[in-house]
Formats: C-alpha cells, structure tokens, sequence
C-alpha cells in the first residue's frame, strides 16, 4: 500500500538543502544527481524527507514542475522501500526531461541503492 507523500516530508529550508548537499553522500548519474543525509531525528513523517531541485537548464516552467511532480510521485511510491531517518535531495539534470516515467524510477531507484539507503528485503 502505497502512502501520502506528508507535508512534513518536504525539506524546505536552505539551510536544509545546503546541509545535504555538503555533509551527504553524492551520487552522480545522467539524469540527477542524489544526494542523502542520514539524521537521528523523527522530522518529517518517518523520518524521511525529499528536496528537489530544478534549474532552468532542465526546461521551462511546465517542464521542471512535471519532473519534480514525477519524482515527489515516484518518492511516495517507493518509500517503504526506504530507510528510514535519512533526507534525499535531487537535483534534476536536462537529460532527466528526456527519460519516460518507468527510466527516471529506475534511475531514482538505482541511486538509492548505490546511496545504500534502498532496504532489502528477504521475501522479494
């Protein structure tokens, strides 16, 4: 069962996104860039929280909210696969506004599970 993607989920502040950013682990691929913090505190629903950025080297307006629509959906979707207590923030590469839904999932998940942050489970 999939859950909400809560408000409390969203890292807002830039002291927050500079935070992972700098003290996080980096993963570099073609359409993004993952970067995640693991944090002791319950902050957000679960401990987890998602930032997304987006430049406007990725597209125009309508382009960057449908990629960061498609990520915050994609993290919704996938967070009980997730660790919990950990921040993820995503900057959106140009090449992500080229890549289907099912890519930019496999990509998303794919950094996860370089990032080690992506649990395993033993009945899959």
């Amino acid at each position: 069962m999939a859950m909400r993607f809560y408000r409390q989920q969203h890292i807002r502040t830039q002291a927050d996104f500079s935070a992972v950013r700098r003290k996080g682990r980096r993963i570099e691929g073609s359409a993004f860039r993952f970067c995640t913090l693991r944090t002791d505190s319950d902050e957000g629903f679960n401990g987890m929280r998602l930032g997304i950025v987006a430049s406007r080297r990725v597209g125009n307006a309508v382009a960057r909210n449908l990629l960061k629509r498609r990520i915050r959906e994609i993290f919704r979707l996938n967070q009980e696969k997730l660790v919990r207590g950990v921040d993820v923030v995503v900057v959106l590469r140009a090449a992500a506004s080229r890549l289907e839904y099912g890519k930019l999932e496999q990509h998303f998940l794919r950094a996860a599970e370089r990032a080690r942050i992506l649990r395993v489970s033993s009945d899959e």
